[in-house]
C-alpha cells in the first residue's frame, strides 16, 4: 500500500538564537556582507588560542590572544549550524533511500503522458543520480486550474521535452510492504510524487533575497497589453515579463504561440522595481542560462537557496566520488562526479585532476535538502547543466529542439558497451561505441540476477565489452540509461513506440476470452487480437469454438500489428493468414495513398449503400455498392463483417479524411469495349445532385454524365431536361468524352454537336488530330481571367486567349458551354493548342452542320419537353381554316377542332377578304411552349395544289418529300440558296424558300459562340442567301420538330415583287421607328413583363410602352391585372404618344382607346395633362414609388403625384412603409396642383376624400369632465395609458385614480386592449397634456370630486410618443399631498421637542451635512448605475438600447424607490429632477411635431445646438429604414453643434454609440467609440459604452470593458463600484467582492471609505445582509461620526426589512455623542420609521428617548 505523505513547507535549519522575533528586512538583524565578515572572523579567529574574545558585531578587530573554541553561549548572536557542522560532509550519490519530502530539487522534463495511477496527464521529470519524478497536472499551478475550467489543457502545448524546472519532493511512494527497501516487483510501484506550484517551489525564499541574476520558477498568472504578470508564490512579491523578454522563447520553444495563464516557467530576474513589490522577469533561453548573481551578493539564510542559481564554490575536500566546497563564505556544498565540468570521470585520480583544493569553481545548484544533517546541497558545473541544455548541444544551438533521448531511441541495441568505472553499490558508468554520450547502468540493470554488490575483478570489470540495450536518457546527468541483462538485450522491443504498425510479430497466449486473444509480445507488452480478426472469414455463431481450438495458452502464433497506442497502453493485432501473408501495400495513413494502388482490407460493416473497410492504423474507406462486385449486386448479404477484401483505391481525400475504394480488382474487362468518341444507349441507374449515373448497353460499363452535358443550351432548357429523368430510362445518342482506366470510370455527353461530330468521326480523341486552320466543336473547360480553356474530348484542351473571344462586344461564356473553336497554333513541342472563338472565324462551310445541329436539337429538346409528340400539325403543311375576323393588323382564324390561331398582318390574303370565308392557311411555326401556331394565308406560299388538297382534307403534306430530296442534295453540295424572312421570332428566323416549292425553313439568330447578341438584324420580307444545314429525313403529320435549317446572312437584296408592304410593317406592320404615328392602331408582341407595365415589340428594332394607367378603363392591383398577359403574346395597341428624340413610344389597350365607340363609361378616366386636374378632385392611381418622404403615385404614364407622410392616414402609422407596394391602386384627393413646378400634391387621409368620415380628434376637441371611451395602451406600475377612440389623443390613469380603494396590482384590473370608460381630470395645452380617471364614483351623481391632482402625462401624438408614456415611471409623479402632510407632521414632532435646542453653529453644520447626504445620494445612484432617463425620441427607437420599454420602466421604479429611500427635503427633490430634465427650447417642435425631414431641417436652423432636436432627427430616419441618413445626420450633429456645448455633443456621442450597437457591427460601433473618446472626456465616453452593452444583455462585452476600464481608471471609485454593481446584479458574488479588494490596491486613500460603503450596498441588495452589515459595521467602527455613512447603513436596514436590526442602529446612533443637529436628524429619521412601520407603542418610545436627550441637554 502506498504511503504518500502530506507536504509541508521546508523549514529553515539556520535560525538564529538570540535574534529579534521580527527584524526589519528578513529573518535575522545582520546584512549579507556582515554574514561575510562574521564568517571569515570566524574561520581565523573562532577557534584560535584560548581567551580571544569573539567579536561582537562585524567590522570588530579581531582579538589578539588566540584560544580554545568555546562553547556558544545563548547569549551568542549569531548560529552558523550550517558552516560549523560537527558532522563531516560527505559526497554521496542521491537515491530514492536518500530522498526526503521537502528537497528541492533542479530537473529536466523528459516525458509527458497520461498517468500511471489516473487518467490525468502529467510530466516525467529527470532528476540528478538518474532519478525520475512525476508531476501531476494539478500540482503544475493554481492559476492553470482555475483557467482550465471543465477541461483539461494538453501539457504538450504549454512543456516541452528538455525543459529545464525546479520542483519539490511533495511524497515517495513506496512499495507494497511500506518500505524503501521493497524489492521485486515492488520496486516497480516506487514513485517520486513533485510539484511545479510557485508557492510550494519557493516556500522559505525571502524577497530580500530576490537579486539581479536569481533563477527563480512561477506561473503566468495573467495576460497583459505589454506583457505578463507572474505569481512567484512569494508574498508581497510578483514578476512581470515583458512581450520583448518573452518573444524569443514563444518563437522557440512555445510553437509561436503567446504564453497560457497557469504555465510554469523558470526565469531570471533582471531587476528589482523601485516599490520592491515588483521584478523584471526575462524567459530568453540566453540570458537565463548566463545570469549570474552578483560577486557581493549572499542569501540571508539557507532556505533562500534556490535550485538552478549559479554560485561560486571555492573547493575545500576531495573525496573518492567528487568534491566537497563552500559557498557565499558559509554555505557548504558537494559536486559529484557526474556533473564535473570534464565529463566523464572514471577515477578519484580524475576527480582531483578536475578539482583542486581552494580552486573557485561556477557551479549551479542541483538539489538542496533541508530536512537532512547537515543540509545537503548539491552542485553542478557540467556544461550542459550551467549552459541549462544537452551534451550534444552546443552554445549556438541554445533553443534548438535537439535531444538526445530522440535521437537515440529507447530499444536500440548496441553491441560494444565498455566499463569505465563500477561503483559497487550503485552501477557501472560506460561507453558506447559510435556515441559519444556515456551511458550509465544501474546495479538492478547489470545483469538477470540479483547484484548486492558488482565485483571489480568479475564479469563487468574495467574496460570489458558487453551488449546492451538502451533503456532511457537522463537530460540532468546527461547520461543514456542501459541494460546488460540479457533478458533485455533479447527483447524484440521494450516500449509499445518500437512496435511498427504492419509489422509481423510473434508472441505466446496469454488468454483466450469471447472477445478475443491476448497476446504475449515481449516483457510487459501484451497485444489484442479481436474476434473479427482470429480467422479468416467472416464471423459467425461458430467462430469462437474455432476460436479455442485454434488458440491455445502457452502456444507461439505469428501475428500482425493493426495498430498501436503507446498512451493508452494498446496494440491490436490481426491473426487473419490473408492479411499476414498479403503482398499488397499497407495502409496506415492516407496521405502516402494514390489511386490505383492496391491493398487487403477487413470489412467492418456493411449497409445499404455499400461496405466500410478498414485497413492499418485504423484507416478506413467506404466502397460503394456499385464497386463491391462486376455485376449488380442483387444481394448484400453476401458480403460480412470479418471478410478479408483486395481493394483498389479510387479516390483520396487526406484532408477531409475520407477514401473510396473498389473490390473490382480490375476495370479493363467493361472499359476495353468503350472507346472514347464511341456512341452509346445507357440505363440510368441514379441520379444524384448534378450527375447521372448509368450503364451502358450492353458492355454494363457505369458511366456518370453531367446535368450541363444534356444540350448545347444550358440555363433552363438544361435544367429542364436533366429535371425529366427518371431512374431506370433508357438514354441515347451518349459519346464516350473520356475514361480512367486506374478508377474505372467513364464520363458521357449528349451535347447535339458532339454527338454530331462522333457519328460524322470529326470528334477530336488524339491530339494529332487537330490542324491549324480547321475548326472542331468543343465545350468550355474552365473561364478564366486571361482567357477561355476548352476541351474536345478525352481530356485534349486548347486555349483561346481574351483577343481571340469576340469579333465586338465582351464575349460571355460560362463553363460546359458548346462552341466551335478554330485551331490558330499547335506548338509541336509540347502539343499546348491555341484556338479562336471569334465567330467570324468559326463561320464557314466546314461548321455549317454544327449550326444547323445547334437548332434542329433545340427545336427537338421543346417539343420533347413540352410533351407535343403526338402533335396534329407539321410545320409546311395546309390545312383549311375559316376566317374569323378581319382587322388592320391582326386576323383571326379557326382550324382543325375549333382551334383559334392569329395571322399577322403581313401573312394575310392580298385583296378583299370578309369574316366567314374559308381559305387555304400554311404552317408557319409550331411554339410548343406558348401553344401557338403561326399561318400564313398568302397565296404566293400557297401552290394551287396544296389549297386543293387542303380544302379536300384537314391537313395536306403534298410534295413534302419531294423537296427535302431536292433540299438534301443542295446540303450535301454546300450551294447557297435564297431564302425569304416570314417571321422574326427572339432566336431564331421562319423562312420561305422560293426555289424550292415555297418550303418553309429556320435559321437561327445567334450562334454557339455568341449566346449574347444576335448575329444580325432581320426584316419580315427580306431576302437573304442562305446555306442548308440540315434536312430532316421526313416531315409528315405530327413531327412539328422536324424542320429544315437553314445557315443565313443578311444579303443586300430589296424585298420581292409583291412584298414590299410587308417588309416595310414586318411582324406588327412596323419596320421603322417612323412607321409608328400617334392615333393610329397597331399590333405588337409582349416582350417583357414589369410591376410597372409592358414592354412590346412592334417590329424590326422598335418597341413601345404600355404603362400600367393605360391597360384598363378599370385600375385593378397591378399583380392581378398583368396576369392575363404573358410573353410573346400579341396585342393590338393604341399610340398615345411618340417621342423621336428620345425614341420612346407609349401605348394604351384602354378599350376606351381601341373602340371608343363601344366602350361602356370609364371607372378611371384617362389624366392626358395638368388640365385634367384640380385642386379638390379625387381619382385613383398607382403606387410607383415608395420613398423616404412619401409615396409616389403614377396618375398616367408622364404624372405622377406626390403624398406627404403626413397625408398618408388619419391613425398614426408607425411602420408606414410596410402599408404600402410599388403597383398598388391607392385612392386619393388632390391638394394642390403647380403646372409651373410640375408638381401634384395628393392626400389619402379618408377623412378627406370622404366627408361622411369623421376626422380623427385631436387634444383640443375635448374638455376638462368630459367622459370618453378608450382603449388600455400600456398597463405599467404607476397606472395604464388610455387612448381615447377614433383620436390620436392618449394619456396616463393613475394607478390612484383608478379605483376607490388601493390597487396593490394594476396588471391584475386591467390588460392591454381592454376598453374602458373614462374621464378626462385635467387638459393642458401647453404641455400637451392629459390625465384620466376610472374611479366608479366619477360615473355616479353625488358622488364626491377629485381630491388629488396627479402629474400630468405627455398626450399621445401621432407622431409616435407613445413610447414616452411608456417609459414613465413613479419619479415623474409628484407626491400626494396626503403623503406630504404626514411627512411635515413628523418633522412637526421633532422640531417641537427639540425646540431651543439647535446648535448654535446651525446653519453651518447643515451645509455641511446637505452636502454630505448629496454625496451619499450621489454614491447611492452610483451603484445603481443610472443616468438621468434618455433623450426620448418620436421615432420608437430606444436610445438607451433596451428592447422592451417596460424594462425601462422598472428600472426607473428601481431608482425612485432607492431615491425614496433617503430624507430630503422637498425642494432638493425638486432641484434634484428638474436638473435631469432635457428642456426643448424650440417652440414649433413643442407645437407641433415634425413630420418631414424639413421640417426638422427649419427647427435646426434656429437650434443647432440642441442635442435633442439631432436625436429626433435620427429617430425620424430610423424609422423610415434610413439608418446610413441617421449615421450621416449624427456626424452632421458632432460638426454642427459649438464646442462650448460639451454635454450636447455628449448625448450625440451616446447616440450613435447606441444606433452603431444596435444597427450596426462590433467593427462600426468601435470606431464610433473611439472617436468619441478622443473628442469627450473619456471615462464619461467608457461609462455611457458598458452601461450600453449592460442594457442590450450584451455580458461578455461589458465584463471585457469593464476589466479594461478597471485598468485604465483604476483611480475612478466610480469604475470600479460600477463594476462591483455588474457582477452582483448578473449573479457573481465572489467576482463582485473580489473587485473591492483589488479596488483599494487602486485606488486613493481619500476614496476608500466611500468605495467600501457602496460595495456594501451592493452586498445588501444582491448579495448576503449579513455580509455588507459586517462591511459597514467596520467602517462605522472607524468613523463613528459620519452621519452620512450611519444615515445610509440605515437606509439599507430599513431595505432589508428586519425591524429589530433597524431599531437598535437607530438606538446606536442617537446613543452617540453628536451635534444637537444631528441628533435631530436622526430622531427625525426614527419617528418617521415606526410610524410607517411601528405601532403606537413604539411612536412613544422614539419620542421618550428624543425628550431624554433634550433634558440631558438643559442639564
Amino acid at each position: 500500500m502506498s504511503a504518500t505523505k502530506e507536504f509541508k513547507a521546508p523549514v529553515t535549519k539556520r535560525k538564529q538564537k538570540d535574534e529579534e522575533d521580527f527584524p526589519r528586512g528578513g529573518a535575522s538583524g545582520l546584512t549579507p556582507l556582515e554574514y561575510k565578515e562574521i564568517a571569515h572572523q570566524a574561520d581565523t579567529s573562532l577557534f584560535s588560542e584560548p581567551g580571544s574574545k569573539p567579536s561582537a558585531a562585524a567590522g570588530s578587530e579581531p582579538a589578539k590572544k588566540k584560544r580554545k573554541p568555546t562553547k556558544k553561549t545563548a547569549n551568542s548572536e549569531v548560529s552558523f549550524e550550517n558552516t560549523f557542522d560537527k558532522k563531516k560532509l560527505n559526497v554521496e550519490i542521491l537515491s530514492f533511500k536518500r530522498l526526503t519530502e521537502g528537497t528541492k530539487l533542479l530537473g529536466c522534463i523528459s516525458g509527458i503522458s497520461h498517468g500511471r495511477d489516473s487518467d490525468l496527464p502529467e510530466l516525467i521529470v529527470s532528476l540528478p543520480n538518474n532519478l525520475t519524478g512525476f508531476v501531476d497536472i494539478s500540482e503544475l499551478s493554481d492559476e492553470l486550474i482555475q483557467a482550465a475550467g471543465d477541461t483539461l489543457p494538453d501539457l504538450k502545448e504549454q512543456y516541452f521535452i528538455g525543459q529545464w524546472v525546479q520542483c519539490v519532493i511533495i511524497g515517495l511512494q513506496y512499495g507494497a510492504s511500506g518500505g524503501a527497501a521493497a524489492s521485486g516487483t515492488d520496486k516497480q510501484r516506487r514513485k517520486i510524487i513533485l510539484s511545479l506550484k510557485p508557492f510550494i517551489v519557493n516556500a522559505g525564499v525571502k524577497p530580500v533575497d530576490i537579486a539581479v541574476g536569481t533563477f527563480i520558477s512561477g506561473a503566468v498568472k495573467s495576460v497583459e497589453d505589454h506583457g505578463y504578470i507572474v505569481n512567484l508564490g512569494i508574498n508581497g512579491l510578483h514578476g512581470f515579463l515583458k512581450n520583448s523578454e518573452a518573444k524569443m522563447y514563444q518563437r522557440i520553444k512555445n510553437n509561436d504561440k503567446p504564453l497560457t495563464v497557469g504555465q510554469v516557467l523558470t526565469f531570471s530576474v533582471l531587476s528589482m522595481e523601485s516599490n520592491k513589490k515588483t521584478v523584471q522577469l526575462t524567459v530568453d533561453a540566453m540570458k537565463v542560462s548566463k545570469a549570474l548573481l552578483g560577486d557581493k551578493f549572499s542569501f540571508s539564510e539557507v532556505g533562500s537557496i534556490m535550485p538552478g542559481n549559479v554560485v561560486e564554490a571555492h573547493i575545500t575536500e576531495i573525496q573518492d566520488i567528487g568534491a566537497v566546497g563552500k559557498f557565499m563564505g558559509h554555505f557548504d556544498a558537494t559536486i559529484d562526479y557526474f556533473h564535473s565540468s570534464k565529463g566523464m570521470i572514471t577515477s578519484k585520480k580524475e576527480i582531483e585532476e578536475t578539482f583542486k583544493i581552494n580552486d573557485k569553481v561556477r557551479a549551479r545548484v542541483l538539489y538542496i535538502d533541508l530536512a537532512s544533517q547537515p543540509t545537503r546541497i548539491g552542485l553542478s558545473n557540467a556544461k550542459h547543466v550551467m549552459g541549462l541544455t544537452q551534451p550534444n548541444t552546443t552554445e549556438s544551438e541554445l533553443g534548438s529542439k535537439v535531444f538526445p533521448g530522440k535521437s537515440i531511441p529507447i530499444g536500440r541495441s548496441f553491441d560494444t558497451v565498455t566499463v569505465k568505472r563500477i561503483d559497487p553499490r550503485h552501477g557501472l558508468l560506460c561507453t558506447i561505441g559510435g556515441v559519444d554520450i556515456p551511458a550509465y547502468i544501474h546495479i538492478s540493470r547489470v545483469a538477470d540476477e540479483h547484484l548486492a554488490n558488482i565485483s571489480a575483478t568479475g564479469k563487468f570489470r574495467v574496460d570489458s565489452a558487453h551488449r546492451g540495450v538502451v533503456v532511457g536518457y537522463d537530460p540532468v546527468d546527461g547520461l543514456f540509461q542501459m541494460s546488460l541483462q540479457e533478458s533485455m538485450v533479447d527483447q524484440p522491443f521494450l516500449r509499445i513506440e518500437d512496435i511498427a504498425v504492419g509489422s509481423i510479430v510473434k508472441g505466446t497466449v496469454a488468454k483466450v476470452s469471447d472477445k478475443g486473444v491476448i497476446v504475449s509480445l515481449a516483457k510487459n507488452i501484451k497485444g489484442f487480437a479481436p474476434l473479427l480478426h482470429c480467422v479468416d472469414s467472416a464471423v459467425t455463431n461458430s467462430t469462437k469454438k474455432h476460436v479455442d481450438e485454434k488458440f491455445k495458452e502457452g502456444k507461439v502464433i505469428k501475428c500482425r500489428v493493426l495498430s498501436t497506442d503507446a498512451a493508452e497502453g494498446r496494440v491490436i493485432l490481426t491473426c487473419k493468414d490473408s492479411l499476414i501473408s498479403s503482398k499488397h501495400p499497407i495502409f496506415t495513413s492516407l496521405d502516402d495513398i494514390t489511386p490505383g494502388t492496391f491493398s487487403d482490407g477487413v470489412i467492418v460493416k456493411v449497409n445499404p449503400h455499400g461496405c466500410i473497410v478498414s485497413f492499418f492504423n485504423n484507416v478506413k474507406a467506404f466502397a460503394h455498392i456499385s464497386e463491391l462486385q462486376e455485376t449488380h449486386v442483387n444481394n448484400l448479404s453476401i458480403f460480412q463483417p470479418g471478410q478479408v477484401k483486395t481493394c483498389r483505391v479510387l479516390e483520396v481525400n487526406a484532408a477531409e479524411q475520407n477514401m473510396k475504394v473498389s473490390f473490382k480488382t480490375s476495370s479493363e474487362v467493361d472499359l476495353g469495349s468503350v472507346q472514347v468518341g464511341s456512341v452509346h444507349k445507357g440505363k440510368i441507374i441514379s441520379i444524384k445532385k448534378d450527375l447521372i449515373h448509368l450503364t451502358l448497353k450492353p458492355s454494363e460499363t457505369k458511366a456518370i454524365i453531367h446535368a450541363t452535358h444534356l444540350s448545347d443550351h444550358l440555363g433552363e432548357q438544361a435544367s429542364r431536361i436533366f429535371g425529366s429523368l427518371k431512374e431506370g430510362m433508357i438514354i441515347s445518342d451518349l459519346v464516350v468524352l473520356s475514361k480512367d482506366e486506374t478508377r474505372g470510370s467513364v464520363v458521357l455527353t449528349k451535347k447535339p454537336i458532339l454527338v454530331l461530330a462522333a457519328k460524322e468521326k470529326k470528334l477530336i480523341t488524339e491530339r494529332a488530330g487537330l490542324k491549324e486552320g480547321h475548326i472542331y466543336p468543343a465545350f468550355v473547360r474552365q473561364v478564366a481571367k486571361f482567357g477561355v480553356f476548352v476541351e474536345f474530348a478525352n481530356g485534349i484542351e486548347a486555349l483561346a486567349f481574351r483577343h481571340s473571344l469576340s469579333d465586338a462586344s465582351d464575349a460571355v461564356f460560362v463553363k460546359n458551354q458548346s462552341v466551335l473553336a478554330k485551331v490558330l497554333r499547335v506548338d509541336p513541342t509540347d502539343g499546348k493548342t491555341e484556338v479562336s472563338l471569334k465567330p467570324s472565324d468559326v463561320s464557314s462551310s466546314e461548321s455549317v452542320m454544327f449550326q444547323g445541329e445547334f437548332l434542329a436539337a433545340y427545336f427537338k429538346q421543346v417539343e420533347r419537353l413540352a410533351k407535343k409528340a403526338d402533335s396534329t400539325v407539321s410545320v409546311g403543311a395546309c390545312t383549311l381554316a375559316d376566317i374569323k375576323t378581319v382587322g388592320k393588323d391582326e386576323w383571326t382564324i379557326s382550324y382543325g377542332a375549333k382551334k383559334t390561331a392569329s395571322v399577322a398582318a403581313n401573312q394575310v390574303k392580298e385583296g378583299k377578304t370578309k369574316a366567314g370565308a374559308k381559305c387555304a392557311a400554311k404552317v408557319l411555326d409550331v411554339d410548343f411552349e406558348q401553344d401557338s401556331v403561326d399561318f400564313t394565308l398568302k397565296d404566293t406560299l400557297i401552290s394551287a395544289e396544296e389549297a386543293k388538297e387542303a380544302k379536300a382534307n384537314m391537313f395536306s403534306s403534298a410534295n413534302i418529300s419531294k423537296d427535302l430530296t431536292s433540299l438534301a442534295a443542295l446540303q450535301k453540295a454546300q450551294g447557297t440558296i435564297e431564302a425569304v424572312v416570314e417571321l422574326v421570332k427572339d432566336d431564331y428566323l421562319v423562312l420561305s424558300i422560293p426555289e424550292v416549292n415555297n418550303m418553309i425553313a429556320f435559321a437561327a439568330t445567334r450562334s454557339l459562340n455568341n449566346r449574347k447578341d444576335r448575329i444580325i438584324g432581320y426584316k419580315t420580307g427580306e431576302k437573304v442567301k442562305a446555306i442548308v444545314a440540315y434536312v430532316p429525313k421526313s416531315q409528315v403529320k405530327g413531327q412539328a420538330a422536324e424542320r429544315v435549317i437553314l445557315s443565313a446572312e443578311q444579303a443586300s437584296v430589296s424585298p420581292r415583287n409583291g412584298a414590299n408592304k410587308e417588309a416595310k410593317k414586318g411582324t406588327s406592320g412596323i419596320a421603322e421607328f417612323g412607321d409608328v404615328k400617334e392615333g393610329s392602331i397597331i399590333s405588337a408582341r409582349v416582350a417583357n413583363i414589369q410591376h410597372t407595365g409592358m414592354d412590346v415589340h412592334l417590329g424590326g428594332k422598335v418597341f413601345g410602352r404600355i404603362h400600367l394607367t393605360n391597360l384598363a378603363d378599370t385600375y385593378t392591383p397591378s399583380e392581378t391585372l398583368l396576369k392575363n398577359f404573358k410573353k410573346g403574346q400579341l396585342l393590338k395597341c393604341f399610340v398615345l404618344h411618340v417621342d423621336s428624340s428620345n425614341k420612346k413610344i407609349d401605348l394604351s389597350l384602354r378599350p376606351s382607346r381601341l373602340a371608343p365607340e363601344n366602350h361602356s363609361v370609364v371607372h378611371d378616366p384617362e389624366v392626358k395633362g395638368f388640365s385634367d386636374l384640380a385642386a379638390g378632385g379625387i381619382l385613383q392611381g398607382y403606387v410607383s414609388n415608395v420613398a423616404d418622404k412619401g409615396l409616389f403615385v403614377a396618375l398616367s404614364h408622364k404624372l405622377s403625384g406626390r403624398v406627404k407622410i403626413a397625408e398618408l392616414s388619419d391613425d398614426y402609422l408607425k411602420d408606414w412603409k410596410s402599408h404600402f407596394t410599388v403597383g398598388q391602386v391607392v385612392k386619393g384627393k388632390i391638394v394642390s396642383v403647380s403646372e409651373d413646378h410640375h408638381q401634384i400634391e395628393l392626400t389619402l387621409k379618408a377623412s378627406q376624400i370622404d366627408p361622411s368620415i369623421k376626422a380623427i380628434q385631436t387634444l383640443a376637441d375635448f374638455t376638462k369632465g368630459e367622459k370618453v371611451k378608450g382603449t388600455i395602451k400600456a398597463v405599467k406600475d404607476i397606472g395604464v395609458f388610455i387612448k381615447i377612440d377614433n383620436s390620436t389623443v392618449s394619456g396616463l390613469c393613475h394607478i390612484s385614480e383608478i379605483s376607490e380603494n388601493h390597487v396593490p396590482d394594476v396588471s391584475k384590473l386591467y390588460a392591454v386592449g381592454d376598453p374602458v370608460k373614462a374621464k378626462i381630470l385635467d387638459i393642458d395645452m401647453e404641455k400637451k397634456r392629459i390625465s384620466f380617471g376610472l374611479k366608479s364614483s366619477y360615473f355616479e351623481e353625488g358622488d364626491a370630486e377629485v381630491g388629488e391632482d396627479e402629474e400630468d402625462e405627455d398626450v399621445e401624438s401621432a407622431d409616435g410618443s407613445d413610447e414616452e408614456m411608456e417609459g414613465a415611471s413613479d419619479d415623474d409623479i409628484e407626491m400626494s399631498e396626503d403623503d406630504s402632510a404626514e411627512e411635515e407632521e413628523s418633522d412637526g414632532e421633532v422640531d417641537n421637542i427639540f425646540a431651543g435646542h439647535d446648535d448654535s453653529d446651525s446653519e453651518e453644520v447643515e451645509e455641511v451635512e446637505a452636502e454630505e447626504e448629496n454625496k451619499v445620494a450621489d454614491d447611492d445612484s452610483d451603484v445603481e448605475m443610472t443616468d438621468a432617463a434618455p433623450l426620448a425620441v418620436a421615432s420608437g427607437f430606444n436610445w438607451d438600447g433596451k428592447d422592451d420599454a417596460e424594462e425601462d420602466t422598472k428600472a426607473g421604479d428601481s431608482d425612485s424607490d432607492d431615491d425614496s429611500d433617503d430624507e430630503q427635503s422637498s425642494k432638493k427633490k425638486k432641484a434634484k429632477k428638474q436638473a435631469t430634465v432635457v428642456q426643448d427650447d424650440t417652440a414649433d417642435l413643442e407645437s407641433q411635431a415634425p413630420q418631414v425631414a424639413s421640417d426638422y431641417e427649419r427647427l435646426l436652423l434656429g437650434s443647432p445646438n440642441s442635442s435633442y432636436l439631432w436625436i429626433n432627427y435620427m429617430a425620424f430616419q430610423l424609422q423610415l429604414s434610413e439608418i446610413s441618413k441617421a449615421r450621416e445626420i449624427g456626424q452632421r450633429a458632432l460638426k454642427s453643434i459649438s464646442f462650448r456645448e460639451e454635454q450636447e455633443k455628449m448625448n450625440v456621442w451616446v447616440a450613435l454609440m447606441n444606433l452603431e450597437n444596435t444597427f450596426g457591427s462590433a467593427d462600426t460601433l468601435e470606431e464610433v467609440f473611439k472617436n468619441a473618446v478622443q473628442t469627450c472626456e473619456p471615462k464619461k465616453i467608457y461609462l455611457q459604452l458598458v452601461k450600453i452593452y449592460e442594457r442590450s444583455s450584451k455580458i461578455t462585452l461589458a465584463t471585457e470593458l469593464y476589466t479594461t476600464m478597471t485598468k485604465k481608471f483604476g483611480q475612478s471609485s466610480k469604475v470600479w463600484t460600477g463594476f462591483g454593481h455588474f457582477q452582483l446584479h448578473h449573479g457573481n458574488l465572489e467576482a463582485g467582492r473580489e473587485l473591492l479588494q483589488r479596488s483599494l490596491k487602486s485606488l486613493p486613500k481619500r476614496k476608500h471609505i466611500k468605495t467600501i460603503s457602496k460595495f456594501a450596498q451592493l452586498e445588501f441588495k444582491y448579495g448576503e445582509p449579513e455580509r455588507g452589515r459586517t462591511i459597514f459595521e467596520g467602517v462605522m467602527s472607524n468613523y463613528p461620526k459620519r452621519i452620512d455613512l450611519w444615515s445610509v447603513y440605515i437606509d439599507m436596514e430599513v431595505r432589508n426589512g428586519e425591524q429589530d436590526a433597524v431599531r437598535r442602529l437607530f438606538a446606536r446612533v442617537v446613543s452617540l455623542k453628536l451635534s444637537s443637529k444631528k441628533m435631530k436628524f436622526f430622531f427625525k429619521k426614527w419617528l418617521a420609521y415606526e410610524k410607517d412601520n411601528g405601532d403606537e407603542e413604539s411612536v412613544e418610545e422614539v419620542k421618550r428617548r428624543a425628550l431624554a436627550y433634550v433634558e440631558s441637554l438643559s442639564a
